[in-house]
Formats: structure tokens, sequence, C-alpha cells
């Protein structure tokens, strides 16, 4: 048997994760583990020796908000994510999760994610389908980074119910409980829920509780894109912690932002309303993309009652000029309704069109300037693009304020994730798919000075491992996994922008995962060498 390959990273800074200062030293990786840490080790005998003069060698970052479930079955090797030195990602966010699935309701599910690449994946995938063969099938497949899975309210919804709008019967309940019940027994980390996104969006608080109880045996976890991030953001944020408190679990806040100008400014009372919420008992964090921007499918931006029973419903009742008028009310005057009303948080010059399947010409461009090219009502072009369309095409939507951004960043349990949305075919989508980690390191520690290195390395290392209780990971330390990234810190950028967002970033020299070099001198190797994690009971 050949002797196992070993690799020494000679004369690095360390950050180790824990938010400590750096400190000068060696790393033997070897196994795929860290092997051992020095001051000073010598060269010989090590198959590769990597020269870490005046760079920065940290844990591998993990991101903690994905939609790669779909991603690392077309593109394996991952690049957006090692090029940026994300060597682990949560998968199943925002109540999207590839599995569960059912043969009866599998055009509802394939609509409900076709933004994040289900038009891309064979068709025998889409038979009816459990949590741990979806998970079976990615060890199967082999890929370059770990995996953390969640399982997800729509998905699990969808199977059961479809995409009609109401309260399952207890039969119902009992279904949706057992499916997630399968999915934690697979190894699910927890349960994520998209509140914003139909027919998610049609649960009410009892369904949700009944279904997150589920996890609370397995340690797992609540991971939530709340029902509002703009006008209705208190109450959203009330419900999700009362969720944490009813069902007994974590609770974590996905991409944490305030919506829309007349919101701006209240990140501060949001994040005290986290404090608050800690102090009480409630073990809650949060994540964050480091963006004024955020990106989703633009069907989206319609009341949640116009999407139910699946888009061929849908896309007939948008037909009728009495429903568009009375979409047209709700936006304009805003009912008292726990929805995202993101035309009216953005406005049409505020609204990008990233991917358009039938009409590539309309990226880069406002739904305002198109409206015009086209001759149309901004309304009517945007009805007349999701009947076209369904849920297939992706927007930006600039509804943020940096210096709230900013705020949320310096919060001690805001962790960094993605959001991405990757790219299939023509399409412009968003920088934080490919930028997001080096942004945070090069714009907003370096430049800005809003974080320090240590604490920003802590909030994409240890303290995601924390919160998802992965034991060998998000630590420089001996018997962790050799996750590691090696970078300039004089010159980390991320080099992305919404008007070409899928360029490289600088600065990242090596990427290891498991011990493989999955990135060197700044360009990827194509190796395989992620895990699939499950969640077992204790720190993983």
């Amino acid at each position: 048997m050949a002797e196992e390959p070993n690799l020494l990273i000679k004369n690095g800074s360390i950050v180790d994760g824990s938010g400590n200062p750096y400190y000068k030293g060696d790393i033997v990786v070897r196994g795929g583990k860290i092997d051992r840490i020095d001051k000073s080790i010598r060269s010989e005998g090590f198959q590769r020796v990597l020269r870490a003069d005046h760079l920065t060698v940290t844990p591998g970052f993990i991101d903690t908000h994905t939609h790669d479930d779909f991603y690392v079955i077309v593109r394996p090797t991952c690049d957006d994510k090692v090029l940026q030195g994300v060597t682990t990602s949560v998968i199943g966010n925002c109540g999207f999760s590839a599995a569960p699935l059912s043969s009866a309701h599998k055009g509802e599910a394939q609509e409900a994610m076709r933004v994040i690449g289900s038009q891309e994946i064979p068709p025998d995938f889409w038979e009816s389908q459990s949590f741990g063969e979806y998970l079976q099938r990615l060890d199967a497949i082999k890929v370059g980074i770990n995996l953390i899975p969640l399982v997800g309210h729509q998905s699990t919804r969808i199977a059961v119910l479809g995409s009609v709008n109401r309260a399952p019967s207890d039969w119902e309940l009992g279904r949706m409980k057992s499916l997630v019940t399968e999915a934690m027994d697979a190894g699910a980390f927890g349960f994520s829920t998209g509140l914003i996104y139909a027919p998610g969006s049609y649960a009410q608080l009892n369904e949700i509780v009944e279904l997150t109880k589920v996890v609370a045996p397995y340690g797992g976890i609540y991971i939530s894109h709340i029902r509002s991030e703009g006008d209705f953001e208190i109450p959203a944020l009330e419900e999700a912690l009362r969720v944490g408190r009813e069902a007994g679990v974590p609770v974590h806040i996905s991409h944490l932002k305030v919506v829309g100008r007349e919101n701006w400014g209240k990140s501060k009372a949001v994040l005290r309303m986290i404090s608050e919420a800690r102090a009480a008992g409630i073990q809650v964090t949060c994540d964050q993309y480091p963006y004024t921007a955020g990106s989703t499918y633009l069907a989206s931006a319609l009341p949640p009652w116009i999407l139910a029973d699946g888009e061929k419903e849908y896309s007939q009742r948008l037909q009728e000029k009495r429903v568009r008028k009375a979409i047209v009310e709700e936006i304009e005057k805003g009912k008292e309704s726990l929805w995202e009303n993101w035309i009216k948080a953005a406005g049409f010059e505020g609204i990008v069109i990233t991917s358009s399947p039938r009409h590539p010409d309309y990226m880069g461009k406002t739904v305002a300037a198109i409206a015009q090219m086209e001759g149309k009502n901004p309304y009517d072009l945007i009805f007349d693009l999701i009947i076209e369309e369904k849920k297939a095409t992706a927007v930006l939507l600039f509804v943020m304020a940096e210096e709230d951004v900013e705020k949320i960043m310096q919060s001690p349990f805001t962790m960094i994730g993605t959001d991405g949305i990757p790219r299939f075919g023509p399409s412009q989508n968003h920088p934080r798919q490919t930028g997001s980690f080096p942004r945070v390191l090069g714009r907003y520690c370096r430049e800005k000075g809003i974080l320090g290195l240590e604490d920003a390395v802590r909030k994409m290392t240890s303290l995601p491992a924390q919160t998802f209780q992965l034991k060998r990971k998000g630590w420089v330390r001996e018997g962790f996994d050799a996750d590691l990234v090696v970078f300039d810190p004089q010159t980390i950028i991320d080099r992305s922008t919404y008007e070409d967002p899928n360029r490289e970033p600088e600065g990242i020299n090596y990427v290891l995962v498991n011990g493989e070099l999955a990135v060197e001198n700044g360009k990827v190797t194509r190796a395989t060498s992620g895990k699939i994690l499950r969640r077992q009971k204790g720190w993983n």
C-alpha cells in the first residue's frame, strides 16, 4: 500500500478560528488531518512543502447559507466555492431541499426549485426519492467540498400537499412529520423554512412548530428565511423565536437584513431583539451576505396567494385583468399582511433581471428600462414574464443600506453565507456566489476596518462549526480535518461585480479539503475530496 500523502505548510501566520490573535507556525497535514502544529518543523521528508511566508493560514470557510443542492450534482468540483476558500457548505436552505420528493407532486417540486437548477437534473432524479437516497447519490458523485444537509419545509410540504393554499389535515401533517423524521434519521442537521415563498408561506405557526419539534430529539436546529425582512420584520422575527422556544431547538436566522428604504436603520432594533432572546435562553444566531442587493426569482414579488396550486393555475389567473388589478392594488397599498413586498421595497428601477431563459437580452437591465423598451406598463411586463417563464426568471433586488449591512456584520452572533444562485446557462446572477468571503476579508476587514481579521475568520469558521456542532472542523488544531485556506491578507479581494458576477477572486493561494489541494496557486485542481456530513448524536 502506498504511503499516505503528507504535506507541510511552512512559516504561515496562523489565524486558528477561535478569534485569538495570529501566531507564526508550521502545519503538518497527513491522512486528511492536521497531524502536527509547531513553531518550526524541518522540511525534509515531506512530499509537498507549501511556503506561507507573509501569508495567513486559516480553517476552511464554512458557507452557512447556500443553494448548492443541484450545483454539486452538475459541477461536483464546486469551483465557485473553493476558489473563495469555502470547504464546507450548508445546503437545503429557505425550505428548498432536493428531497424528500414524491411521484405525485414531482412537477411541482421541479417548478419550485427551478431557479436553483432543478431543470439541469436527469429525469430519473424526480421519481420518488427519500432524503437518505439523495445523500447516497451525493456520496456516489464524490463532491469537491463538504456538505451539511438540511431538510426543507417547502420540499416536505410539496411532497405531501403539493402547492395548495391551506392547512394540512391531521393525516397530512403526520405524513410531513414522518418525512422530516426520515431525513433526520438519514443525517439531516435540521429543518429549514422559507416563509416568503409559496407554498411554504401558506403554513401557519402550529404547522411549523410541530414539524420543528421532530428535530429536537436529534439535537437539530431550526433555520428560517423569516416571513418578512422589511415592513413586518419584527413580528416575523418574533415568530421564528417562538418556534425555537416552543419546539425546544436553537434558531438560526438566514441572511439577516433590513429591506426597503423606509426600514433602513432598523438593524439596531433587530439585533437588540436577538440579543435579548439569547439573554432569555434562546440559542439564536444568524448569517449574512456582504452586499446591499438581494436576489431571488421574480415570481416571489407577487402576493403569495396568486401562486397557489401550481404554475398552470397561476399562469391562467395572471391573464385575467381583474386579477392583475387586484395584485397591483395590493402591492401599491400594502395590505397589513406578512408578505415580502419586493416591488414596493425596490421599485422598478431597483429590480434587475439576471436570468431570463427566453429573453437573454433582458439580462442586466432593470424592469423599468425593459418596460420602456417594450412599450409596456412595468406591472404588465412582470405578469407577462412570469406567465412565460414561471419561476425561472431571476432578479437582483437593490433594497438594503450599507450602514445596516455593516451593523449586522459586526454582531458577535453573525456568520457569513453566500446565498448564491448557481449559474446554469446564460445568466448574470449575483456576485455573492463567487465573491462573498474574499469581499469580507478584503473590503470590510482590510479596506474599511469594519472587522478585525481574526474576528472575520471566526465568523467564517469556528462560529458556524459551533452552530452546526461540527467536532473536527472550524479550527486549526491537531487532530482536526485538514480543511485549510492560505491567502494573502494584503491582496485578498472579490472581483465579481453586479455587471460581471462570475470573476474569480484574488489573493487565495491554496485551499485544502480534507487534506487534498482543491486550489493550488489560485487555480482549481478539480479534486473531489469533500464529504457528505451526517448529523449524529453529540458533535460530528
